[in-house]
């Protein structure tokens, strides 16, 4: 692959891996009621413009892994599409399914709809990707999308939380205190789900220190580490002085969500360079 189909691709999974993963967070932040269904207001819109990507998207690598099956690599060649389909037909049937659902909620303001279209988006990445080329997956690809599930859910905070005027300093309590209630268990399961991923795809410590594919593994988990301090720092400080310290609260946590915007992108970019440049089987 040159450099430039590489670049190409590099951004192609960026966006996918965004738009999934605002379309789960925001899902299941519906479904939970730390933002309610009526109340969406602008993240609505957000939850329907990644959703529609998410779907689109899924159709494009599709028809991208067609080009590249075909004799011209510029002309999708659906004489191939049955065994493209058998690379992709899962993985892309499983984030059409939830985007459908994620639809279905947001027309119909059904919370299980939500749940299931955040399920199905991340049930689309555990069954594609690395974790399907190991000789022995296992439990891998489910923890794949267990943690693509829960990341999902943490990265949706900076839009949920963030404090706007309309907000009054109760509601804004309130979600902050739904939210750390699940995030206390949620959390914990995301980081103990991707130090297990990261040791298994790169086959114990050497393939994490020793590989490119390794060191970019180890730096999500770092940059990860510092999303943890910051969570912290709004459960035990934060949430409670939005009560007290209105003001203060929010500024407070205004910070802290833009320190955790800029710690998750770049635990997505490391993720997309790591599945764009080198590979597991480095």
């Amino acid at each position: 692959m040159d450099i430039a189909a590489a670049a190409l691709l590099f951004v192609f999974r960026t966006v996918l891996n965004v738009a999934a993963l605002l379309a789960i967070g925001l899902s299941l932040h519906t479904a939970f009621g730390i933002v309610g269904h009526p109340s969406l207001g602008r993240l609505r819109n957000i939850l329907i413009a990644a959703t529609a990507a998410v779907a689109g998207l899924a159709a494009l690598r599709l028809a991208i892994l067609l080009a590249q099956m075909g004799d011209d690599a510029l002309a999708v060649d659906f004489s191939m599409l049955p065994l493209a389909w058998t690379a992709l037909g899962a993985s892309t049937a499983a984030l059409w399914i939830g985007a459908g659902a994620v639809a279905v909620g947001l027309a119909a303001g059904w919370r299980a709809a939500f749940v299931l279209g955040a399920l199905g988006i991340a049930s689309g990445f555990g069954l594609t990707g690395h974790t399907q080329a190991l000789e022995n997956s296992g439990f891998a690809p489910a923890a794949a999308a267990l943690h693509v599930l829960l990341a999902g859910f943490w990265i949706a905070a900076p839009l949920t939380l963030w404090p706007r005027p309309a907000i009054p300093d109760a509601a804004l309590h309130a979600r902050l205190e739904r939210f750390s209630a699940i995030a206390v268990v949620a959390v914990p399961v995301l980081v103990v789900a991707g130090i297990w991923l990261a040791w298994t795809l790169a086959k114990g410590f050497s393939g994490l220190t020793g590989t490119a594919y390794g060191r970019l593994l180890l730096f999500k988990l770092g940059v990860v580490s510092v999303a943890l301090g910051l969570g912290a720092l709004n459960r035990q400080v934060i949430t409670a002085r939005i009560l007290h310290d209105p003001d203060a609260g929010q500024r407070l946590l205004r910070l802290s969500l833009s320190g955790e915007t800029i710690v998750f992108a770049a635990a997505i970019l490391a993720v997309s360079a790591a599945t764009t440049f080198v590979g597991a089987g480095e």
